[in-house]
């Protein structure tokens, strides 16, 4: 986010003229919208308001604890999204707001720890010291009067606003068996909170310093003094350092993390070596190296076993669902030049090495998998395929695959002189035909996972619920929940053979005329059907239409053109809405749920931008190029950025969902106008073998002219 001397001065402007919550709320969201791009929503005051009141929002934080490196837990208190989102917006006003002390490096804008360690240099002594439960020091009373005092002036008739924000940002948690309404380690605000009612403590410790012939520095709660001399036995400096700390601040020294360090011996600044210039620990390096020897030798499945069990054993924790090797390999290296620099020779090595390994891995073909019960598991899950074509080709099966077809199409009532694969004598035939093509279905899941475990494989293959499903998380499938398919529960094997199986072909019923108890159909899915087709759903054929319209939008329902229309209505709501109608005579194949979720962040995105209020829709079928291309036009809107910005090369927000959603359903690309230039950015295209989300190489070629910022959706057919 690359943030101007105009932005910070509109904040303080808008900030010094607050006298109500909505002029706050008005506040937020100009700094969100700085924060978050064109495409995010503005605060709403309700939300404002709500998460402020801890009473009525409970559970405004989740808490968790982590291993630290030497063995004891931290506690973590995690802000839940829609206050997270708020709490980051002002998080950005504060620190244009407010400028920290020149000894304060932690959490201030354009510092790092290297800039934290570099005052350090080649001194002979160096005195580390913690501040213990540094964030929990600090209680609701003394953030608002922060806010009441310079440079924020929250006084008098402003006073509510103090401490409308200090409830904000603060939390009541159970210290010491004692509840205290304090601010908390996890949420955006509080580093830089505290490097604002620090200030005062920078102030009197750096004087400290200067007086004793020292440097101080202080990163968050870590504090560091360093001097050419030893002045840390000096009875005057130690008392007054002590009496600055806990008596004037109330603030407490952690003495087990106390440590002087004196020259010959390697000495730590936050974690970085400051004996000759700053720079990481060997072992820091001696670790890239190893994992890069292992995958140059031993290729990326092994290596990725090898680092796997050393990094829980180094880390002691990891996230959820382990950690990827490339992604910390590439995270090490770019830490490397952040501390060395990008013309470090080190750094350049292991770089080089690092991009040759990924760019063989790319275009290598042959992903490892192993087939089980359950389907392919590959052995990097961070990557998927990009290939439309193949997800088409399998949806096409149900209708031009005789087997295949049997599942989504009424079938014809056998004679007795009928030989073909459409008169199988039992139901039990038809189940083994149809398992048959799970070794051509499976594949699906590399490729795209939700549409085979959330629709394919469970109406389709699945015999039995997983072990993990019960009362409360029970068998379903699609986007609206119906707890019945072919094979489970066993209601239609059991229905058929009573019905299909034993009766002469005059008297013989499909399971698509089968009842369904009303237990299986939820609410959701009765709810849609009344929509389509004006009654709930009653037989298993319903449900199969169900199905149907998960896998495809179909022209003599109008499919496309209808769920377009509601989002355009609930998201365009200020916009006037052209072209609609492109959308009525198609139908194609493709996983419907992610593309109307992509075309909803779509929506969003251009609700965002009201400077221009006229949305074109462009569908047409390209039969030379066998695709359906849609194409959705903001008229006359524009990028403000450059093409090269890392909003548009790295995506995120709502526009990095669009692409997740759309990955090997669709290929994608925007088109705008921007400061340096008309371009067409292309982020899914044909031929794109593995497509990892955070390494997304976008595809730029030059335009002569377009009628304004275009999302276009090229469907395979």
């Amino acid at each position: 986010m690359k943030v101007e001397q105009e932005h910070i001065d509109q904040i303080r402007k808008q900030f010094a003229e607050l006298h109500n919550k909505e002029e706050l709320i008005n506040l937020l969201s100009y700094a969100k919208n700085m924060f978050y791009g064109e495409e995010c929503k503005p605060v709403q005051l309700k939300s404002l308001t709500y998460y402020a009141n801890p009473e009525i929002c409970k559970k405004r934080y989740q808490t968790f604890t982590i291993k630290k490196k030497s063995g004891a837990d931290r506690t973590i208190n995690a802000p839940v999204n829609g206050l997270k989102s708020i709490l980051r917006s002002l998080n950005f006003v504060l620190q244009c707001m407010y400028e920290p002390h020149e000894v304060a490096t932690g959490f201030v804008m354009d510092k790092s720890i290297v800039d934290n360690a570099k005052k350090h240099l080649g001194h002979h002594y160096v005195l580390n010291l913690d501040l213990k439960d540094f964030f929990h020091t600090f209680d609701r009373n003394r953030v608002k009067m922060g806010f009441i005092y310079e440079p924020f002036n929250l006084s008098g008739d402003k006073e509510p606003l103090a401490f409308l924000l200090a409830s904000l940002c603060t939390h009541p948690f159970e210290i010491d068996e004692e509840l205290k309404t304090v601010l908390p380690q996890g949420s955006p605000t509080s580093p830089t909170l505290t490097n604002i009612l620090c200030k005062k403590l920078d102030r009197r410790l750096n004087g400290l310093a200067n007086r004793f012939g020292a440097t101080f520095t202080r990163y968050a709660d870590d504090i560091t003094f360093s001097s050419p001399h030893n002045i840390y036995n000096d009875e005057a400096f130690n008392n007054e350092l002590k009496r600055i700390i806990e008596e004037d601040q109330e603030l407490a020294i952690n003495p087990k993390k106390t440590r002087l360090q004196k020259a010959g011996y390697r000495q730590e600044v936050t974690g970085l070596i400051v004996n000759e210039k700053v720079n990481v620990g060997r072992r820091y390096v001696k670790q890239i190296r190893m994992w890069l020897y292992y995958w140059e030798k031993y290729g990326y499945e092994k290596a990725e076993q090898i680092f796997t069990r050393d990094y829980i054993a180094d880390k002691g924790h990891v996230k959820k669902g382990g950690a990827n090797m490339a992604n910390v390999l590439d995270g090490k290296l770019e830490f490397l030049k952040m501390v060395k620099g990008a013309a470090d020779t080190t750094y350049l090595g292991l770089k080089g090495r690092l991009d040759k390994l990924v760019i063989n891995q790319d275009t290598n073909k042959t992903e490892i998998a192993e087939l089980t019960n359950k389907g392919l598991r590959f052995s990097n899950e961070n990557e998927v395929l990009h290939d439309p074509d193949f997800v088409v080709k399998r949806l096409k099966q149900f209708t031009i695959d005789p087997i295949m077809k049997w599942t989504t199409h009424f079938w014809d009532i056998p004679t007795e002189t009928d030989t073909d694969v459409h008169s199988l004598r039992d139901i039990a035939d038809h189940f083994a035909a149809v398992n048959s093509r799970f070794d051509e279905f499976v594949a699906l899941q590399k490729y795209n996972n939700n549409l085979w475990w959330k629709v394919i494989y469970p109406f389709i293959f699945q015999k039995k619920p997983k072990k993990n499903e019960n009362k409360d998380n029970p068998y379903r499938w699609g986007e609206y929940n119906l707890h019945i398919g072919w094979q489970y529960p066993k209601f239609v094997a059991e229905w058929s053979k009573d019905n299909y199986d034993i009766p002469p072909p005059a008297l013989k019923k499909t399971p698509f005329e089968m009842p369904l108890p009303s237990e299986l159909i939820t609410d959701l899915a009765n709810q849609k059907y009344r929509e389509l087709f004006g009654k709930e759903i009653r037989y298993f054929g319903d449900a199969i239409q169900m199905f149907k319209r998960e896998i495809e939008f179909r022209e003599d329902t109008k499919d496309l053109y209808y769920e377009v229309k509601v989002l355009a209505r609930q998201e365009l709501t200020e916009f006037s809405v052209n072209g609609l109608e492109s959308l009525k005579q198609l139908s194609f194949f493709t996983y419907t749920a992610p593309v109307l979720k992509a075309i909803r962040r779509i929506f969003r995105m251009i609700q965002s931008r009201t400077e221009q209020r006229e949305v074109i829709i462009e569908c047409k079928k390209l039969t030379d190029l066998r695709l359906i291309e849609l194409r959705i036009i903001h008229k006359n809107s524009l990028s403000h950025r450059e093409s090269t910005d890392d909003k548009i090369t790295k995506p995120s927000g709502d526009l990095l969902e669009v692409i997740k959603n759309l990955i090997s359903i669709c290929n994608f690309e925007i088109e705008s106008s921007f400061n340096d230039g008309i371009f067409r950015i292309t982020y899914l295209r044909p031929n794109t073998n593995v497509i990892k989300l955070n390494h997304l190489r976008p595809l730029k070629q030059s335009l002569d002219s377009l009628h304004g910022f275009t999302y276009v959706l090229k469907f395979p057919i």
